[in-house]
């Protein structure tokens, strides 16, 4: 399709709290197309991943609209919702989300059990997804016996295994350290640029900023567009 991949379109998100009324998301816009990765920035606290999971399709909005390839998402009912995440969107999560019984390979294998996709056919697509990422050598390792970055290079090859058109990363580098943070940044830029997946990012680190294709800066619920944020920005973790 040539419009985006997923748009936003005045999105609010307010949380009641006993008398008080809080404002995570207000009135929130944004296109986001194929073959880009854009960086959601701001400090913790911001409303980042209360948007991502807007985005992801996890809550609904207060107000707005959000479309997903097209569609006007936020007039779906509950009961359609997961199946348009699991065909559509991949997540990758700061804790990797591993199950610690199974082995990179069988991990990579279970969104493609949950898609229904042929056992002929799955475990060579996991295999494949593990190989893009470069972990062939660690298919049969466990989550214990793998590093940081690989355990979040396996959380990649999830979503490259089911080919979802979108990847929404929650602070996929926290738990890194520079030089692996640095390459898992790449290698979802890879995966924009070689396989055409809309990447959005949430991060408050501001390394990544030099990295990817475009920055939306996130602070008390606003978004605004193509903000370079300075290193020494008081309230954010460089």
């Amino acid at each position: 399709m040539s419009g985006p991949t997923l748009e936003l379109s005045q999105v609010s998100k307010v949380y009641l709290s006993g008398a008080a009324r809080v404002v995570a998301v207000n009135h929130a816009s944004a296109a986001f197309h194929a073959a880009t990765v854009t960086a959601i920035m701001g400090p913790s606290g911001s409303g980042k991943t209360t948007l991502l999971s807007m985005l992801g399709l996890i809550l609904r909005p207060s107000d707005g609209r959000v479309h997903l390839l097209g569609r006007d998402v936020t007039a779906c009912d509950e009961r359609s919702l997961p199946g348009l995440r699991r065909e559509h969107i991949g997540f990758i999560f700061q804790s990797f989300n591993l199950f610690a019984a199974l082995t990179a390979l069988e991990n990579v294998l279970v969104p493609l059990q949950l898609k229904k996709i042929a056992k002929a056919e799955a475990p060579a697509r996991a295999r494949q997804a593990l190989e893009r990422v470069g972990l062939a050598a660690r298919t049969d390792f466990h989550p214990r016996d793998l590093s940081g970055g690989e355990k979040q290079r396996v959380s990649i090859a999830r979503a490259v295994a089911a080919e979802a058109p979108v990847i929404l990363a929650d602070e996929p580098t926290a738990n890194l350290d520079s030089r692996t943070g640095r390459q898992i940044i790449d290698l979802l830029a890879e995966l924009a640029r070689d396989q055409g997946r809309t990447v959005v990012v949430v991060s408050h680190d501001l390394r990544l900023q030099d990295h990817v294709d475009r920055i939306l800066w996130m602070e008390d619920g606003v978004l605004q567009e193509g903000k370079h944020v300075p290193m020494t920005e008081p309230g954010v973790s460089p």
